[in-house]
């Protein structure tokens, strides 16, 4: 799985498909915003795992976030969020590396926001880990995943499931379809249930 993701040869997954400006990324990013105003304060510490060329972490910053980091595997992704999104980018801080890795190294309750958009169906099942140190750095958790599709790189899951197993509570959850995204995509904001 990190071999594919760190350099992916089809057209389908190449970082430069997210540096545009398509509707439908634009309306996945505002409705990412959207969320995100609802449940956290512009002064908190937000993390994206998976930001490929930073077009979520640009909205964010757009949005008045100004603490920003972004995860993600993929130097040429990172690369582009550097010349497409410089602003954010000088901004942010953008680390490079597989979220098994990094996302251990943070403390717990480091964050405000944690979230993913498109990235945890991609976590190898060996990889579930992940989701216990999400809700251990993570004052609030946003999922924004594809969870019925099944390949050798999409695996699928009820994130309402893994999270409340974990202790959090969701506090709610959207179909994403009429925000640019496939059916089979929902959006669920989970927080600490104490």
């Amino acid at each position: 799985m990190h071999d594919y993701w760190r350099d992916p040869r089809d057209a389908a997954n190449a970082p430069e498909l997210y540096v545009g400006e398509k509707d439908s990324q634009r309306r996945r990013s505002e409705f990412l915003v959207e969320l995100v105003s609802r449940h956290v304060a512009t002064d908190e510490r937000i993390l994206e795992l998976g930001c490929n060329v930073g077009r979520n972490l640009h909205y964010l910053a757009a949005g008045g976030y100004r603490y920003l980091v972004g995860l993600d595997i993929n130097e040429r992704a990172l690369a582009l969020a550097r010349s497409a999104f410089p602003d954010t980018a000088g901004r942010a801080q953008l680390i490079s590396g597989p979220v098994e890795e990094i996302v251990t190294r943070f403390s717990d309750g480091e964050f405000g926001l944690v979230f993913t958009m498109a990235v945890l169906e991609h976590i190898h099942t060996t990889s579930e880990f992940v989701f216990a140190e999400m809700a251990r750095i993570g004052r609030a958790l946003i999922t924004i995943e594809d969870e019925r599709s099944i390949s050798e790189r999409h695996f699928p899951r009820n994130y309402a499931d893994v999270f409340t197993a974990l202790g959090l509570r969701e506090l709610e959850h959207h179909r994403c379809e009429t925000h640019g995204l496939p059916r089979g995509f929902i959006a669920r904001v989970f927080c600490s249930s104490s």
